[in-house]
């Protein structure tokens, strides 16, 4: 989306304001103010500060859901050809292309982390979570149909167990790791969930 020179000005100084008080405690006032224009000006592009967030992190948030859901559908394709216990190398390669993307667009996920109180992102991550979860259900409910599962869990221990996943995985942008160090981090982090996976559902 390309914005106007005044715009990308707004965007710049509200990003900051944002990274530095959260969006609850961000100043439209401020903000209009160190940009050097009118609140007028401003409201020619933005009809509130929420506008003017979403502005910042829609295009990235939208971005890694797009590949989060084909990243899903991926692991279905592998049902007919036989694949399924590459599941598990699948989703390592998978989260690897998602820290490369989220670290493309580290500020606009700081943000979403960090910032988003008060926002409609305020449930990105869980949001995330709930997909993934309703998703890998109907995935291990056919695998269980073909007999190449064994095992099971409840709902909410998936539940639980997904979300401490995904909140690991996004640790690395509220901690401000390095891409590199994140990088060695997800690694580590997917041998952990993936044993224990693979010890609970038993794949076959």
């Amino acid at each position: 989306m390309e914005h106007t020179p005044t715009q990308e000005i707004i965007r710049e100084v509200g990003k900051k304001e944002f990274l530095s008080k959260g969006f609850k405690n961000a100043s439209l006032n401020h903000i209009v103010a160190e940009a050097g224009f009118t609140k007028g000006a401003f409201y020619g592009y933005y009809p509130d500060k929420a506008a003017l967030f979403e502005d910042l992190v829609s295009e990235a948030a939208n971005g890694l859901l797009d590949r989060f859901k084909a990243a899903q559908e991926a692991h279905f394709d592998l049902i007919p050809e036989n694949r399924t216990p590459e599941s598990r190398v699948l989703s390592t390669d998978y989260l690897r292309q998602f820290v490369e993307y989220i670290y493309s667009h580290f500020d606009a996920f700081k943000l979403i982390i960090c910032c988003a109180d008060g926002t409609k992102y305020e449930t990105y991550v869980h949001d995330m979570v709930e997909l993934e979860v309703n998703r890998s259900e109907q995935y291990y409910d056919l695998l269980r149909q073909q007999r190449k599962l064994l095992g099971s869990v409840s709902r909410d221990f998936h539940h639980m167990i997904t979300s401490a996943y995904f909140t690991a995985v996004f640790e690395t942008v509220a901690h401000d790791m390095s891409r590199a160090d994140a990088m060695g981090y997800i690694e580590e982090l997917a041998t952990f969930f993936n044993a224990g996976w693979e010890e609970v559902l038993r794949f076959l």
